[in-house]
């Protein structure tokens, strides 16, 4: 048995130690262990605050706000930590390569990890606290990864993925509220007291002369596909640009149905367009059915103290027009003539006609004259036979007579709103007409279902003449000043298919789809007139967000409890949630217009010394036919006058100084005073012969008059309230 020898070649399978070798292998040990720190420590914090605001952050519309500032702040954070980072390493590398790095790590690991951990330490506490600095750059990275996700429809939770979508909504509509330095209630949706005034306020002159009235709004986090993709703009009424809502510049694009309920901010912005209007030189008339007088002198107070003519409640003028336009309007105060009643239609009809055969009528004065002596207006006697025939020969009631009856009856309740000088849509005697009517009261109803026949005739005599002066017209509230024998989605189409050929803006407003109209097929007549459809705060939109189309987007489908997703399918979805437009803040709408949607924040209307003054050069005065001084027409009373005409000369009998049972108190009557317009000595000027309506001046007037439009007499037609 042999025994193992020493020798020469004992331990041959051992390799010699090398103390340089293993020197180099720790170097590199602690050199990588330095560099994983230098490196990750920097990530623990956005790692760490990313995955706390995941769950908690994305349906909340503060987590999708970009604050001003954001990207040069996430860019200078950035900056900061790889100029840190990179100045550690190139002291780290100097450091290693130097005499005294080579002497450090002589030894083994637990002779110098000990120092150099002690070493090491405040650089590591500093480079985690460089992780605050990357916060902003890794937010925004998160943010538009959340973003592309919920763009292709890859959240997991359906209820997350509505969620999302909805704030990101909303932080686009609070982004532009605090640009233009309005403060809102996130709870509430509403408006919030600030002490500061608004940064931007409307009508706001942009530098091509557009007048904005809105901010349009984006998203505040959009993906590289979402801003490389076209992105179609409102004609006419957004800039160049797609950043503002200005008002179009040609009166005829403005044409726009705008349904919003109450509360929303629409009467803002139906203020903030009869501004614009004003600064562009177009006279203005608007009829406001809520019958606020509030809001009517707020408007007016501004629009005098940019020396602009305003008449808030003044008389309408109904004998205006040819005589089968006054016939028409005198025979929608009568009963529909149906069945037998359509005999006393006719005939009331005839007789109206034949008394306007040389000139139309002019007043309720000159009806009850030409009713009462026939004989100088009709063609020949055969009328004047028809005209005084009698029908009822135990009273020896007369056509005419019976005629005159009729109309007492339908006149006499709207005798205190009209007047022979009264503004017409032709006239309205001021840059800016405001009729503020209350439709609860009946006769307040019918006069404005008679304004808007006349502005249906007021466009077909433009469209006669070939008439293009721009002029804006506003009915808010319009549903209820039609009356129940016509449709408001029939008048409303009407409308706006003829506005723009006879070169008018017009703006219908309401509250509902639904009070559009009862009939569907009248509703989508009214929706789909070509007009632009402004959309605000609603509780039934779907009638409404259909109109702006749909868009194919993936629906997915998933497991219940996992919520791993599986197949998945695309389907139309509305362009516009209707969830969204029941949660709508104040202030916030849409506009859809050809095809193309402009989602915006109507801007806060500017105080009457912040607004800019609209010079003669940008608003041109409006031309207009000359105004007659008004005069009263009085009726002698003679013994043959039938009781019918008698009643009908009270009813429509103008008095010269007497203040009228108007129930605005609209309208006073002055005599010569103090307060009347200088008068030239050598014209007459006897009260009876032409009595002056004087204008409502205020008490400190910011700045002199600005010139009527051209042929208009502003102070002889524009009127007055009580109590200035």
């Amino acid at each position: 048995m042999s025994t193992p020898q020493n020798g020469p070649g004992q331990g041959q399978g051992q390799q010699p130690s090398d103390p340089w070798g293993d020197m180099v292998v720790e170097v590199v040990k602690a050199a990588a262990i330095l560099a994983l720190a230098v490196v990750a420590l920097p990530l623990v914090v956005p790692a760490l605050a990313l995955q706390v605001a995941h769950w908690y952050g994305p349906t909340k519309a503060r987590y999708w706000i970009v604050p001003r500032g954001w990207v040069p702040l996430a860019t200078a954070g950035v900056v900061a930590v790889v100029a840190v980072l990179t100045w550690e390493v190139v002291q780290l590398v100097a450091w290693g390569t130097s005499p005294a790095g080579a002497e450090h790590f002589t030894g083994g690991i637990g002779a110098w990890w000990p120092t150099t951990w002690r070493a090491a330490l405040p650089w590591l506490v500093l480079n985690l606290a460089l992780g605050v600095l990357l916060i902003p750059a890794a937010w925004s990275w998160s943010r538009r990864r959340l973003a592309h996700k919920v763009y292709m429809r890859q959240i997991d939770d359906v209820v997350r993925q509505e969620q999302i979508e909805r704030a990101r909504i909303t932080a686009e509509d609070w982004t532009a509220a605090k640009r233009a330095g309005v403060r809102m209630d996130p709870r509430t949706g509403t408006f919030a007291r600030r002490r500061r005034r608004p940064h931007l306020t409307g009508p706001r002159k942009l530098r091509r002369g557009a007048w904005a009235l809105g901010l349009v709004t984006r998203p505040t986090v959009r993906t590289w596909r979402e801003r490389t993709s076209d992105r179609r703009t409102a004609p006419d009424w957004t800039d160049a640009a797609g950043r503002w809502l200005i008002m179009p510049a040609v009166a005829s694009a403005v044409r726009a149905l705008l349904i919003a309920e109450s509360g929303t901010g629409k009467t803002v912005l139906l203020t903030l367009m009869i501004r614009a209007a004003a600064a562009m030189g177009w006279p203005a008339v608007m009829i406001d059915a809520k019958g606020n007088p509030r809001d009517a002198d707020e408007l007016a107070a501004v629009l005098r103290a940019h020396g602009l003519t305003v008449a808030v409640g003044p008389k309408w003028n109904l004998f205006s027009g040819s005589a089968e336009q006054i016939t028409e309007k005198l025979m929608r105060l009568l009963p529909p003539g149906e069945g037998a009643a359509r005999h006393y239609s006719d005939e009331a009809r005839g007789i109206l006609g034949m008394i306007q055969e040389r000139t139309p009528l002019r007043s309720i004065e000159d009806l009850a004259d030409r009713l009462r002596n026939p004989a100088p207006h009709v063609r020949d006697k055969a009328d004047l036979a028809h005209v005084n025939a009698i029908v009822d020969s135990r009273t020896k009631e007369t056509a005419a007579g019976r005629v005159a009856k009729s109309l007492a009856v339908a006149l006499r309740p709207l005798a205190p709103y009209l007047a022979a000088d009264g503004w017409t849509y032709e006239n309205p005697g001021a840059h800016v007409v405001v009729v503020p009517l209350t439709p609860v009261d009946t006769a307040q109803a019918r006069l404005g279902d008679l304004m808007l026949m006349g502005l249906r005739q007021f466009m077909a005599d433009r469209l006669r003449r070939g008439d293009q002066r721009p002029v804006l017209l506003i009915v808010d509230e319009f549903p209820q000043l039609v009356t129940a024998d016509t449709d408001p989605g029939d008048v409303a189409a009407a409308l706006f298919e003829t506005a723009r050929s006879a070169g008018l803006g017009l703006i219908l407003a309401g509250q509902s789809v639904a009070g559009l109209s009862g009939d569907e097929a009248m509703r989508q007549r009214a929706l789909s007139s070509g007009a632009g459809l402004i959309i605000g705060r609603s509780k039934d939109p779907e009638a409404v967000v259909q109109l702006a189309g749909t868009v194919m987007r993936m629906e997915a489908s998933g497991e219940a409890h996992s919520g791993e997703l599986r197949s998945g399918r695309a389907q139309h979805t509305y362009v516009i949630p209707p969830q969204v437009v029941r949660e709508a803040w104040d202030g916030r709408f849409w506009l859809i217009h050809r095809g193309a949607i402009a989602p915006f924040r109507v801007l806060p209307p500017a105080p009457a010394d912040a607004q800019e003054r609209p010079s003669p050069t940008d608003a041109p005065a409006p031309a207009g036919t000359v105004d007659e001084p008004a005069r009263v027409v009085e009726l002698h009373d003679e013994a043959d006058e039938t009781a019918a005409v008698e009643v009908l000369a009270e009813a429509g009998e103008t008095p010269a100084v007497d203040e009228p049972a108007d129930p605005y108190a609209g309208l006073v009557y002055v005599p010569d005073d103090e307060d009347a317009p200088p008068v030239d000595e050598a014209a007459p000027h006897d009260v009876d012969e032409a009595p002056a309506v004087v204008e409502r001046r205020p008490a400190t007037a910011a700045a002199s008059p600005r010139p009527a439009p051209r042929g208009f007499s502003a102070t002889r037609r524009t009127t007055t309230k009580q109590g200035d």
